[in-house]
């Protein structure tokens, strides 16, 4: 079975998955898509870099649709089951080899205790991504959720996370980077205004277990979000993120040394309610992606300006 017959194979199935779903009464059906033009990084953390040569990573402008439609089914309690899929499609004019399909069929479930303080959700999913036609990585993927909110509602919520995956990269024949990989982390909201203020820290540590010890590494990941809902129908924000990413062996012979990159985003975000259902935006920022191997080394402007559409 090729990589093309796989992808229709998981759309069909996403369609499948709604199409059930539908025929239960008190379930709710859900999409959401957002598409724009962005100039920004669209290159995997985990390229082999070598296939690729030297001064191929940058900044790209491109466009990226990015939809997903979900069933939400409530079962006995507060008990909840979400099916799920993603079609994620991204493309660069100046760069075929970029385009990608992204493909992801999700379940989740969801259950939250009758005070509301605690809500436990688990998730599972398997993602296959096709860049210019050819397959690139499968992924299968599970995460853990314990969301807390002291006082029931949402002014105060701390959520903690697990999340596995596994990375094959044999169909792109790309060697030595196949990888299981674990990371944990703590977000914490605060929605002091009746949530016309929502301030979102998180923290995040990963590591990387790959088939050669130059693609596994440990990352440290930290970001700070603010959002200010200016009236019923626009709103702003700041964002920042950090990461910090330590390999275990030499990158290659030409660069004999570990790899190590560090990775700083700024970014601010106007958005706008056009109708019920269509919002507008427009986000400009600035990306620096440092790094001890040359062609992973770059910075620069980068903006954002799209639609998203909610059903």
């Amino acid at each position: 079975m090729n990589d093309s017959m796989r992808t229709c194979i998981f759309a069909v199935g996403l369609a499948a998955t709604a199409g059930v779903g539908a025929a239960q009464a008190d379930g709710q059906f859900e999409l959401q898509s957002t598409n724009m033009l962005t100039r920004s990084d669209p290159f995997s953390a985990d390229e082999e870099l070598t296939a690729l040569g030297a001064g191929v990573f940058d900044l790209e402008t491109g466009w990226d649709s990015n939809t997903w439609v979900r069933r939400v089914q409530p079962l006995s309690g507060r008990q909840v089951l979400r099916f799920e899929g993603q079609l994620r499609l991204r493309g660069y004019p100046d760069r075929d080899e970029l385009n990608s399909v992204l493909v992801t069929p999700r379940l989740q479930y969801w259950n939250t205790t009758a005070d509301n303080r605690l809500q436990l959700r688990l998730s599972a999913g398997y993602s296959a991504l096709s860049r210019d036609g050819d397959a690139h990585w499968t992924r299968p993927e599970a995460e853990a959720q314990l969301r807390y909110r002291p006082e029931g509602g949402r002014a105060l919520e701390t959520v903690f996370r697990v999340r596995a995956n596994a990375y094959d990269f044999e169909r792109a024949n790309l060697q030595g980077l196949d990888s299981e990989r674990v990371r944990i982390g703590v977000e914490q909201f605060f929605r002091p205004m009746d949530e016309a203020l929502v301030v979102r820290l998180s923290a995040y540590f990963e590591q990387a277990d790959a088939d050669e010890d130059r693609f596994s590494f440990d990352e440290t990941r930290l970001r700070g979000e603010i959002i200010w809902n200016i009236d019923d129908a626009s709103s702003a924000a700041l964002l920042a993120d950090y990461r910090d990413r330590d390999y275990e062996a030499a990158f290659s012979t030409q660069e004999p040394f570990a790899r190590a990159d560090e990775r700083f985003e700024v970014e601010a975000r106007y958005e706008r309610k056009l109708t019920e259902r269509v919002n507008a935006f427009v986000a400009a920022g600035y990306l620096d992606n440092r790094s001890n191997i040359q062609a992973r080394d770059y910075d620069g402007a980068t903006f954002r300006a799209g639609f998203s559409l909610s059903l």
